[in-house]
């Protein structure tokens, strides 16, 4: 089944290619309307898929968490169909938040 946003994505993910964090990742950023999202998307050895998506406004301002339908874009656009996602949210004696509005996607092992 096809998703339906409830808001629908006008800009592409577009790859930035002068910003390489390790050999096994790759960074896309897309335009939105009160600023821009980046996405890390990495095949890490032994851990599997992971994505980071997060939000700056139009000042470079972290102001808001990416929305479930940017999330999902993303998802979709960038990393593959046939693995599961998922949303780790771990105990809060063990959660660690290096940035404050990025969200996380990691491949699922059953």
């Amino acid at each position: 089944m096809e998703r339906a946003p409830i808001t629908k994505q006008r800009s592409p993910w577009l790859r930035v290619e002068s910003v390489q964090p390790v050999a096994w990742a790759s960074v896309y950023q897309r335009k939105v309307g009160d600023g821009a999202l980046t996405a890390i998307v990495a095949d890490e050895p032994e851990i599997g898929w992971h994505l980071s998506i997060s939000h700056r406004d139009n000042r470079g301002g972290m102001s808001r968490y990416p929305t479930w339908d940017e999330i999902a874009h993303a998802r979709d656009e960038l990393l593959p169909d046939h693995i599961e996602f998922v949303m780790f949210l771990p105990r809060s004696d063990e959660y660690v938040a290096l940035h404050d509005t990025t969200f996380h996607l990691h491949e699922h092992h059953a």
